[in-house]
């Protein structure tokens, strides 16, 4: 939702640029991941669910209670997206058949796969299979748990905050 509201403000008020709006929508919810990862690395598994819906619970109620700037239960409201400009190829007008839509979703998509299957592969993967594998053989082995599990967090709400962006970038 943050990474939705980000690139739909941005578009409306700063610039209607797609991927400069992808960037800022991926950032916000990365930068409220690093801010509210202490809270959710310090319970166990059911507890860190816990806490992410309770943090998405308070998002979601302050997205209708600030109804002047995110447009409340009817949404935001106004929201025109550039054209997408590809260096060294072109500029494509998202269109009604959602043609560029679609391919610009998916290159997204594939960029995202590209990077995470290279984070998964990283030294820093393995140590992520290794905290999921067994926790405390990490720690004893002198690996920060709760640092790894905050890193990973904040990954996965930037990666949130793209869904966000293509949502908002390919409905307007």
């Amino acid at each position: 939702g943050l990474g939705a509201y980000s690139a739909g403000l941005f578009a409306k008020h700063v610039m209607p640029d797609p991927l400069v709006g992808l960037v800022v929508a991926m950032a916000a919810p990365a930068l409220l991941g690093l801010l509210t990862s202490p809270m959710i690395v310090r319970g166990t598994d059911l507890t860190r669910l816990m806490v992410t819906m309770g943090v998405a619970l308070v998002l979601y109620e302050l997205a209708n209670k600030f109804d002047t700037i995110t447009g409340g239960a009817d949404g935001l409201q106004g929201v025109v997206i550039g054209p997408l400009i590809v260096p060294f190829v072109g500029s494509f007008e998202f269109d009604l058949g959602a043609r560029v839509a679609s391919f610009y979703s998916m290159a997204v998509l594939f960029v995202a796969f590209i990077v995470l299957r290279r984070v998964v592969h990283s030294p820093f993967g393995s140590s992520l299979q290794a905290l999921r594998d067994n926790r405390l053989r990490l720690s004893a082995i002198g690996l920060s748990v709760n640092g790894r599990l905050a890193a990973v967090y904040t990954l996965s709400a930037a990666l949130a905050g793209a869904a966000g962006a293509l949502l908002t970038h390919t409905t307007g």
